[in-house]
């Protein structure tokens, strides 16, 4: 780092005049121009120096905004049309002063970067002017947190016709202000990242209670959804019991004969039954009934026995057996009574109210009359409840 304001052809003949000619009217021109930007031209030349390409091209672009935010004309060198050389950067007034004159400016500013670093770097600003053939030349840091008023600073106080004055000792070496715009901006970010992540941990811990919520909710629905599922099925209707304890039907079944002492055929008929249930005794009914048989033999049985139905859903869907023993009495052909006998799955439902169907499927039969014979079929019943 280093400061030296350096004022070059000291003895020429403008600086002569400039002592000579302290006058009223150059006092108030310097008050009115003091810290007031001209619009002058400004020929920036390319930054040289320690840094990548890319980022010499950035800091001369920031060289020549800064030059135009203090409203003077800013003329590169690519929008002049001519390329200096690195090793032939202007370093004299005199020399200044020629490419001022060349490109019509005032002024030649001549930018070095040396200590490049990501966070900051010194940037050597040479500058030239050509009104009084005069040159100075100030090395500051420049925090890139700050670099856009850091050099508005420099250039303000190195653009103007009296100099850098005082200032130098100011402006040079470290960038004081712009580590703490940078502190300020570390603190910040700091600042914003714990908001940030405290509000992330609040937005999570929100996250979860919600989810938590979600899922007691979830598992009290479930537990509710069961207590009234079980609730149902403790309550269902149980056959029997549900809707009265008497039954009346009628029904029709048809039973081809297996097994007979005859020519075999079907045997069909037409029931009443009628059935009791008992308190307690779910699912447990006993019947009795008189069949009205045709088709292969006609006659007449009388039967008593008993159905058991499970209720294993809600709906009132029943399943079971029933067992039905009786005699039965042809009405032609031999007319001795028979045994009769019936074993069949029995399956009911209640349509609404008190109203059931009832199938047998399958049911098997025996009669003992003509030699025995033994029937398979099926049978349709409906009938009330009360």
């Amino acid at each position: 780092m280093r400061s030296h304001p350096m004022l070059v052809n000291r003895g020429s003949r403008i600086a002569a005049r400039l002592r000579q000619q302290v006058t009223l009217g150059w006092v108030l021109a310097a008050l009115l121009s003091a810290g007031t930007a001209r619009a002058d031209r400004v020929v920036v030349l390319r930054a040289t120096g320690d840094a990548p390409t890319l980022e010499l091209e950035r800091i001369e672009d920031a060289v020549v905004e800064a030059v135009r935010q203090l409203h003077h004309e800013a003329l590169t060198e690519s929008a002049a049309g001519f390329d200096m050389a690195a090793d032939a950067l202007p370093e004299t007034a005199n020399e200044m002063r020629a490419i001022a004159e060349l490109q019509r400016a005032q002024w030649v500013v001549v930018p070095i970067v040396h200590d490049h670093g990501q966070r900051a770097y010194y940037l050597t600003l040479r500058v030239g002017y050509a009104a009084q053939t005069r040159v100075e030349e100030l090395d500051a840091e420049v925090r890139r947190a700050h670099e856009n008023r850091r050099l508005e600073e420099i250039l303000r106080a190195m653009l103007r016709p009296e100099g850098l004055g005082d200032e130098a000792l100011s402006l040079a070496g470290e960038d004081a202000e712009g580590r703490q715009v940078e502190a300020e901006a570390e603190e910040e970010a700091r600042r914003q990242a714990e908001e940030e992540a405290r509000r992330q941990a609040e937005e999570e811990a929100r996250r979860q209670a919600e989810e938590e919520a979600r899922r007691q909710a979830a598992e009290r629905e479930a537990a509710e959804r069961a207590r009234r599922e079980q609730e149902a099925f403790e309550h269902r209707d149980r056959y029997g019991t549900a809707d009265g304890l008497n039954l009346v039907q009628l029904g029709l079944a048809l039973r081809p004969l297996l097994l007979s002492g005859g020519d075999g055929g079907v045997l069909g008929t037409f029931a009443l039954r009628i059935g009791r249930g008992f308190e307690g005794l779910d699912g447990f009914e006993l019947r009795g009934g008189i069949d009205f048989t045709f088709g292969a033999a006609a006659g007449l049985s009388i039967f008593g026995g008993a159905a058991y139905l499970f209720s294993p859903w809600t709906t009132p869907l029943h399943l079971g057996a029933s067992v039905e023993l009786g005699l039965f009495r042809a009405t032609t052909g031999n007319r001795r009574a028979a045994f009769m006998g019936r074993v069949s799955a029995v399956l009911a439902y209640n349509l609404a109210g008190g109203f059931y169907v009832e199938a047998s499927l399958p049911e098997l039969m025996y009669l003992s009359s003509g030699g025995g014979a033994l029937s398979m079929g099926v049978a349709g019943r409906a009938g009330v409840r009360f």
